[in-house]
């Protein structure tokens, strides 16, 4: 008898080679399955994140994303492949996961995957619901003040520079989002034969006049970012997020990294809820 992990990974497969179906929901995979949608429904949810409907939504509108930019078949056809009966439901769909049109989607030319298929190796890997929302931005210069460091000689550094950001953060009177505090790591002076970048903890500032006198200025430059956001523990490591992102997520998506912008950064949540869990946002340069 299977464990309910393999079961798991056989909804998924199933998923997968039906993705195209427009009756493919509970009812249909329950059958093949053999387990009760009661039981598939929890068992699902808690492993994944998300619900199965949900998944098939996500994982149906990112292979849509795929095929807009990818070739130039219609919007019907695609509509019709993605599960919906007509183009106007499809359209409202993507619209609400994708922030814009089909249409407009298929003019940027820019593939974003918001639902890859959910890898049962990397189950627990990535904290929080493990389910990223992702979005790209363009921002002006970013003003930040706070303390750094550098890994040479270990990451022992990254926990002196919280404690003391912790500790002053009140002291700053232009802090433009009370809600976050950020956590750049700077990779300028990468080895890749060594754990080596500088890392900085701040607070993001209106400008770099009124800091106070034992806390350094910095400035991120003008850039376009994709902003990774999910829920999580402010004292987690991100390195299971990283990798997701620089090792799947990108490699999947039309999207390039700005090389003249050596950096990415996380910003932290102040507000935690009844899980220790607060919003966490992973901000990468892109062109």
């Amino acid at each position: 008898m299977d464990n309910n992990l393999q079961v798991i990974r056989q909804v998924l497969d199933y998923i997968e080679e039906h993705l195209t179906e427009e009756e493919l929901n509970l009812d249909m995979i329950t059958e093949e399955i053999g387990y009760s949608k009661y039981h598939l429904h929890r068992m699902f949810t808690f492993v994944v994140g998300v619900s199965i409907h949900q998944y098939i939504q996500r994982r149906r509108l990112t292979e849509a994303a795929r095929v807009l930019v990818f070739t130039q078949k219609p919007l019907m056809e695609i509509a019709l492949c993605s599960g919906y009966d007509t183009q106007r439901s499809f359209s409202r769909s993507f619209k609400t996961m994708y922030n814009c049109s089909p249409s407009r989607y298929r003019k940027k030319s820019s593939f974003m995957p918001l639902q890859l298929k959910y890898d049962m190796e990397q189950r627990g890997k990535i904290p929080g619901d493990r389910v990223l929302n992702i979005k790209t931005v363009e921002e002006d210069s970013i003003y930040l003040a706070g303390y750094d460091g550098s890994t040479k000689h270990g990451f022992r550094v990254i926990g002196r520079c919280w404690n003391l950001m912790h500790k002053y953060k009140d002291e700053i009177i232009s802090r433009t989002d009370k809600d976050f505090l950020i956590g750049v790591n700077d990779y300028k002076e990468y080895e890749s034969n060594g754990p080596l970048f500088h890392y900085i903890a701040a607070a993001q500032v209106t400008s770099l006049a009124y800091i106070p006198a034992h806390m350094k200025a910095f400035t991120l430059p003008p850039s376009r970012y994709a902003v990774f956001t999910f829920r999580g523990k402010n004292e987690d490591s991100l390195q299971p997020v990283a990798e997701y992102i620089y090792q799947e997520w990108f490699p999947n998506s039309t999207c390039r990294f700005n090389e003249r912008n050596p950096y990415d950064f996380a910003k932290y949540g102040e507000t935690a809820d009844e899980h220790g869990q607060s919003e966490i946002q992973f901000w990468v340069p892109i062109l």
